[in-house]
Protein backbone atom coordinates (compact mmCIF):
# COMPACT_ATOMS: atom_id res chain seq x y z
CA UNK A 1 0.00 0.00 0.00
CA UNK A 2 1.24 3.07 -1.27
CA UNK A 3 -0.93 6.23 0.43
CA UNK A 4 -0.04 7.61 3.24
CA UNK A 5 -2.63 6.99 6.23
CA UNK A 6 -2.72 8.65 9.67
CA UNK A 7 -4.20 7.15 12.91
CA UNK A 8 -6.31 9.43 15.82
CA UNK A 9 -7.23 7.99 18.72
CA UNK A 10 -9.47 9.48 21.61
CA UNK A 11 -9.40 7.40 24.42
CA UNK A 12 -11.43 8.21 27.50
CA UNK A 13 -12.85 6.75 30.69
CA UNK A 14 -15.53 4.71 29.40
CA UNK A 15 -14.50 4.25 25.71
CA UNK A 16 -11.19 4.52 23.19
CA UNK A 17 -12.21 5.11 19.49
CA UNK A 18 -9.56 4.74 16.68
CA UNK A 19 -10.15 6.49 12.98
CA UNK A 20 -8.12 5.79 9.84
CA UNK A 21 -7.94 8.68 7.67
CA UNK A 22 -5.82 9.91 4.34
CA UNK A 23 -3.92 12.73 4.54
CA UNK A 24 -6.94 15.05 3.32
CA UNK A 25 -8.93 13.57 6.58
CA UNK A 26 -11.23 11.54 5.26
CA UNK A 27 -12.31 8.66 7.28
CA UNK A 28 -11.40 5.37 5.69
CA UNK A 29 -12.38 3.14 8.99
CA UNK A 30 -13.30 3.44 12.71
CA UNK A 31 -12.34 1.42 15.79
CA UNK A 32 -13.98 0.97 19.05
CA UNK A 33 -12.24 -0.34 22.61
CA UNK A 34 -12.87 -0.80 26.42
CA UNK A 35 -11.44 2.35 28.29
CA UNK A 36 -7.82 3.58 28.17
CA UNK A 37 -7.51 5.91 30.97
CA UNK A 38 -3.98 5.13 32.67
CA UNK A 39 -5.01 6.39 36.12
CA UNK A 40 -8.39 4.00 36.02
CA UNK A 41 -6.42 1.23 34.36
CA UNK A 42 -3.74 -1.59 33.89
CA UNK A 43 -1.12 -0.97 31.33
CA UNK A 44 -2.21 -4.56 29.83
CA UNK A 45 -5.68 -3.35 29.77
CA UNK A 46 -4.80 0.26 28.56
CA UNK A 47 -2.48 -1.78 26.02
CA UNK A 48 -6.04 -4.26 24.75
CA UNK A 49 -8.08 -1.27 24.51
CA UNK A 50 -5.50 0.78 22.35
CA UNK A 51 -5.14 -2.58 19.94
CA UNK A 52 -8.78 -3.38 19.83
CA UNK A 53 -9.85 -0.09 18.23
CA UNK A 54 -6.76 0.44 16.13
CA UNK A 55 -7.58 -3.40 14.56
CA UNK A 56 -11.19 -2.56 14.11
CA UNK A 57 -10.14 0.93 12.40
CA UNK A 58 -7.91 -0.84 9.70
CA UNK A 59 -10.28 -3.75 9.01
CA UNK A 60 -11.79 -1.58 6.20
CA UNK A 61 -8.67 -0.47 5.00
CA UNK A 62 -7.10 -3.96 4.26
CA UNK A 63 -10.22 -5.65 3.88
CA UNK A 64 -8.89 -9.50 3.16
CA UNK A 65 -5.29 -9.10 4.36
CA UNK A 66 -7.14 -7.97 8.17
CA UNK A 67 -6.83 -11.85 8.79
CA UNK A 68 -3.61 -12.50 8.80
CA UNK A 69 -1.20 -12.67 11.67
CA UNK A 70 0.30 -9.84 13.34
CA UNK A 71 -0.55 -6.40 13.87
CA UNK A 72 -2.75 -4.67 11.04
CA UNK A 73 -0.67 -1.37 11.28
CA UNK A 74 2.23 -3.87 9.87
CA UNK A 75 0.37 -4.11 6.43
CA UNK A 76 -0.91 -0.86 6.36
CA UNK A 77 1.83 1.26 7.72
CA UNK A 78 1.14 4.66 9.00
CA UNK A 79 2.51 7.59 8.29
CA UNK A 80 1.46 9.77 11.71
CA UNK A 81 -0.71 8.73 14.77
CA UNK A 82 -2.21 10.94 17.14
CA UNK A 83 -3.48 9.58 20.76
CA UNK A 84 -5.59 11.71 22.66
CA UNK A 85 -5.67 10.07 26.28
CA UNK A 86 -7.54 10.82 29.49
CA UNK A 87 -5.06 10.11 31.92
CA UNK A 88 -2.25 11.36 30.41
CA UNK A 89 -1.66 14.15 33.07
CA UNK A 90 2.13 15.06 32.65
CA UNK A 91 5.45 14.18 30.86
CA UNK A 92 5.76 10.83 32.43
CA UNK A 93 2.30 9.38 31.45
CA UNK A 94 3.26 10.90 27.21
CA UNK A 95 6.36 9.28 27.71
CA UNK A 96 4.96 5.38 29.16
CA UNK A 97 2.32 6.19 25.71
CA UNK A 98 5.10 7.16 23.74
CA UNK A 99 7.55 3.93 24.49
CA UNK A 100 4.21 1.57 24.60
CA UNK A 101 3.44 3.11 20.82
CA UNK A 102 6.73 3.08 19.29
CA UNK A 103 7.48 -0.80 20.90
CA UNK A 104 4.34 -1.57 18.84
CA UNK A 105 5.86 -0.03 15.81
CA UNK A 106 2.28 1.54 15.46
CA UNK A 107 3.43 4.59 13.35
CA UNK A 108 6.93 6.50 11.47
CA UNK A 109 5.64 9.93 13.44
CA UNK A 110 3.26 10.15 16.62
CA UNK A 111 2.01 12.64 19.39
CA UNK A 112 0.80 11.78 22.66
CA UNK A 113 -1.57 14.46 24.16
CA UNK A 114 -4.19 14.57 26.99
CA UNK A 115 -7.64 14.19 24.78
CA UNK A 116 -8.87 17.49 26.21
CA UNK A 117 -6.68 19.11 23.12
CA UNK A 118 -8.87 17.53 20.71
CA UNK A 119 -12.01 19.09 21.81
CA UNK A 120 -9.75 22.50 21.98
CA UNK A 121 -8.24 21.88 19.01
CA UNK A 122 -11.74 20.49 16.78
CA UNK A 123 -13.80 22.99 18.29
CA UNK A 124 -12.20 26.99 18.63
CA UNK A 125 -11.90 28.83 15.32
CA UNK A 126 -8.35 29.85 15.35
CA UNK A 127 -6.74 27.46 17.68
CA UNK A 128 -7.24 29.61 20.57
CA UNK A 129 -9.84 29.34 23.77
CA UNK A 130 -11.62 27.53 26.17
CA UNK A 131 -12.06 23.76 25.86
CA UNK A 132 -14.60 22.01 28.50
CA UNK A 133 -15.33 18.83 29.33
CA UNK A 134 -17.38 16.73 31.31
CA UNK A 135 -17.59 12.87 30.75
CA UNK A 136 -16.61 10.32 32.94
CA UNK A 137 -14.13 13.17 34.46
CA UNK A 138 -13.69 17.00 33.71
CA UNK A 139 -11.27 19.35 33.00
CA UNK A 140 -10.66 22.77 31.54
CA UNK A 141 -7.92 23.61 28.93
CA UNK A 142 -7.36 26.43 27.14
CA UNK A 143 -4.56 28.90 25.10
CA UNK A 144 -4.77 32.57 24.48
CA UNK A 145 -4.05 33.81 20.96
CA UNK A 146 -0.32 34.59 21.72
CA UNK A 147 -0.38 30.67 22.28
CA UNK A 148 0.00 30.50 26.14
CA UNK A 149 -1.60 27.59 27.71
CA UNK A 150 -3.22 26.44 30.79
CA UNK A 151 -5.87 24.65 32.55
CA UNK A 152 -7.79 24.29 35.39
CA UNK A 153 -9.12 20.80 36.98
CA UNK A 154 -8.58 17.45 36.28
CA UNK A 155 -7.42 16.47 39.32
CA UNK A 156 -8.97 12.61 38.83
CA UNK A 157 -12.38 11.28 40.77
CA UNK A 158 -11.21 11.20 44.15
CA UNK A 159 -9.51 14.50 44.33
CA UNK A 160 -11.33 16.64 41.57
CA UNK A 161 -13.25 16.33 38.26
CA UNK A 162 -15.78 18.18 40.15
CA UNK A 163 -19.38 18.25 37.85
CA UNK A 164 -18.14 15.35 35.78
CA UNK A 165 -20.49 12.15 35.42
CA UNK A 166 -18.80 10.66 38.43
CA UNK A 167 -18.74 13.43 40.32
CA UNK A 168 -22.75 13.77 39.88
CA UNK A 169 -23.21 10.46 40.53
CA UNK A 170 -21.35 10.15 43.34
CA UNK A 171 -23.19 13.17 44.59
CA UNK A 172 -26.78 11.30 43.94
CA UNK A 173 -25.77 7.83 45.46
CA UNK A 174 -24.91 9.83 49.14
CA UNK A 175 -28.62 11.05 48.85
CA UNK A 176 -30.08 7.33 47.77
CA UNK A 177 -27.72 6.42 50.84
CA UNK A 178 -29.22 8.87 53.22
CA UNK A 179 -32.71 8.35 52.35
CA UNK A 180 -32.48 5.03 53.36
CA UNK A 181 -31.17 5.39 56.63
CA UNK A 182 -33.73 8.43 57.07
CA UNK A 183 -31.15 11.04 57.08
CA UNK A 184 -32.52 12.73 53.59
CA UNK A 185 -35.40 12.65 51.96
CA UNK A 186 -35.19 11.82 48.32
CA UNK A 187 -37.27 8.67 47.40
CA UNK A 188 -37.17 9.39 43.64
CA UNK A 189 -33.21 9.33 43.48
CA UNK A 190 -33.22 6.07 45.83
CA UNK A 191 -35.65 4.52 43.31
CA UNK A 192 -33.61 5.11 40.49
CA UNK A 193 -30.65 3.91 42.00
CA UNK A 194 -31.41 0.64 42.83
CA UNK A 195 -32.96 0.78 39.14
CA UNK A 196 -29.96 1.79 37.50
CA UNK A 197 -27.71 -0.80 39.28
CA UNK A 198 -30.43 -3.39 39.51
CA UNK A 199 -30.56 -3.84 42.94
CA UNK A 200 -33.32 -4.59 45.61
CA UNK A 201 -32.14 -2.25 48.56
CA UNK A 202 -29.43 0.34 49.86
CA UNK A 203 -27.62 -2.88 51.56
CA UNK A 204 -27.38 -4.26 47.84
CA UNK A 205 -26.29 -0.60 46.26
CA UNK A 206 -23.51 -0.66 48.77
CA UNK A 207 -22.13 -3.97 47.72
CA UNK A 208 -22.64 -2.83 44.16
CA UNK A 209 -20.64 0.21 43.98
CA UNK A 210 -17.81 -1.23 46.36
CA UNK A 211 -17.65 -4.20 43.58
CA UNK A 212 -14.03 -4.21 43.40
CA UNK A 213 -14.73 -4.61 39.71
CA UNK A 214 -16.90 -1.21 39.73
CA UNK A 215 -15.37 1.41 37.84
CA UNK A 216 -15.12 5.38 37.68
CA UNK A 217 -17.00 4.94 34.43
CA UNK A 218 -19.86 2.00 35.47
CA UNK A 219 -20.60 4.82 38.78
CA UNK A 220 -20.40 7.97 35.99
CA UNK A 221 -23.39 6.35 34.60
CA UNK A 222 -25.40 6.91 36.95
CA UNK A 223 -25.73 10.89 35.93
CA UNK A 224 -27.53 10.16 32.80
CA UNK A 225 -30.45 8.67 34.86
CA UNK A 226 -30.11 11.89 36.99
CA UNK A 227 -29.89 14.21 34.38
CA UNK A 228 -33.48 13.02 32.83
CA UNK A 229 -34.97 12.77 36.55
CA UNK A 230 -33.68 16.79 36.35
CA UNK A 231 -35.15 17.03 32.62
CA UNK A 232 -38.32 15.80 34.11
CA UNK A 233 -39.00 18.70 37.44
CA UNK A 234 -37.29 16.50 40.03
CA UNK A 235 -35.97 19.00 42.35
CA UNK A 236 -33.08 17.28 44.19
CA UNK A 237 -31.62 16.20 40.97
CA UNK A 238 -32.02 19.58 39.60
CA UNK A 239 -29.99 21.46 42.30
CA UNK A 240 -27.26 18.40 41.80
CA UNK A 241 -27.42 19.55 38.06
CA UNK A 242 -27.17 23.15 39.22
CA UNK A 243 -24.48 22.22 41.25
CA UNK A 244 -22.38 20.74 38.25
CA UNK A 245 -22.71 23.02 36.26
CA UNK A 246 -21.72 25.95 38.91
CA UNK A 247 -18.67 24.12 39.08
CA UNK A 248 -17.78 23.37 35.34
CA UNK A 249 -18.74 27.48 35.22
CA UNK A 250 -16.10 27.91 38.01
CA UNK A 251 -13.22 26.43 36.07
CA UNK A 252 -13.67 28.31 32.90
CA UNK A 253 -14.18 31.77 34.81
CA UNK A 254 -10.76 30.74 36.31
CA UNK A 255 -9.06 29.85 33.43
CA UNK A 256 -10.05 32.81 30.88
CA UNK A 257 -9.04 35.02 34.37
CA UNK A 258 -5.56 33.41 34.05
CA UNK A 259 -5.03 33.58 30.77
CA UNK A 260 -6.19 36.89 30.23
CA UNK A 261 -9.30 36.09 28.19
CA UNK A 262 -12.20 38.07 27.25
CA UNK A 263 -15.29 36.61 25.65
CA UNK A 264 -13.23 33.35 24.53
CA UNK A 265 -14.66 31.29 21.74
CA UNK A 266 -15.61 27.86 24.29
CA UNK A 267 -15.25 24.41 22.71
CA UNK A 268 -17.35 22.12 24.78
CA UNK A 269 -17.07 18.30 25.03
CA UNK A 270 -18.11 15.14 27.04
CA UNK A 271 -21.30 13.22 27.13
CA UNK A 272 -22.49 14.95 30.14
CA UNK A 273 -22.22 18.12 27.68
CA UNK A 274 -24.64 17.01 25.41
CA UNK A 275 -28.21 18.71 26.72
CA UNK A 276 -29.48 20.02 29.80
CA UNK A 277 -26.39 20.57 31.66
CA UNK A 278 -24.91 22.51 28.98
CA UNK A 279 -28.02 24.84 28.62
CA UNK A 280 -27.40 25.56 32.20
CA UNK A 281 -23.82 26.38 31.81
CA UNK A 282 -24.03 28.58 29.02
CA UNK A 283 -27.30 30.35 30.66
CA UNK A 284 -24.40 31.13 33.60
CA UNK A 285 -21.49 31.89 31.35
CA UNK A 286 -23.96 34.68 29.21
CA UNK A 287 -22.37 37.48 28.03
CA UNK A 288 -18.61 35.96 29.38
CA UNK A 289 -17.83 33.99 25.95
CA UNK A 290 -17.52 34.30 22.74
CA UNK A 291 -18.95 31.51 19.87
CA UNK A 292 -19.39 27.77 21.52
CA UNK A 293 -19.27 24.59 19.70
CA UNK A 294 -20.22 21.35 20.73
CA UNK A 295 -17.25 18.83 19.62
CA UNK A 296 -19.18 15.94 19.10
CA UNK A 297 -16.58 13.78 17.73
CA UNK A 298 -12.99 14.36 19.46
CA UNK A 299 -11.52 12.24 17.75
CA UNK A 300 -11.91 14.36 14.51
CA UNK A 301 -9.75 17.09 16.38
CA UNK A 302 -6.84 13.91 16.52
CA UNK A 303 -7.28 13.46 12.67
CA UNK A 304 -6.37 17.27 12.03
CA UNK A 305 -3.48 17.21 14.48
CA UNK A 306 -2.22 14.29 12.61
CA UNK A 307 -2.92 16.05 9.69
CA UNK A 308 -0.59 18.80 10.77
CA UNK A 309 1.68 16.41 12.17
CA UNK A 310 2.32 14.74 8.83
CA UNK A 311 2.95 17.79 7.36
CA UNK A 312 5.82 18.97 10.15
CA UNK A 313 3.14 21.96 11.25
CA UNK A 314 2.02 21.12 14.52
CA UNK A 315 2.29 22.97 17.72
CA UNK A 316 1.11 20.97 20.86
CA UNK A 317 0.55 22.47 24.25
CA UNK A 318 3.79 21.91 26.33
CA UNK A 319 3.31 18.89 28.43
CA UNK A 320 2.18 19.35 32.25
CA UNK A 321 1.63 23.25 31.98
CA UNK A 322 -1.16 25.00 34.20
CA UNK A 323 -1.61 21.82 36.20
CA UNK A 324 -2.71 18.20 35.35
CA UNK A 325 -4.90 16.28 33.07
CA UNK A 326 -7.74 13.91 32.63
Amino acid sequence: MTQQLLLAVDGGGTKTQAVVADPEGHILGRGLGPSSNLQSVSLDQFGHALITAIEGALMPVLGPRARREGPGWLSAPLAAAVFGLAGVDGPEDEARVSRWARDQAIAASLLVVNDAELILGGGTPDGWGIALISGTGSICLGRSSQGRPGRVGGWGPLIGDEGSGYDLARSALRLATQTSDGRGNTPSILKEALRHFGVLDAEALMRRIHDPAMTPADVASFAAPILDLSGRGDAAAKTLVEEAAQALVLQVRTLAKRLSLRQPPLALGGGLLRGQLRRSILALLEGEIGPYTYVAEPVLGAVELARRLLRGKLAPLAPGSGGPRT
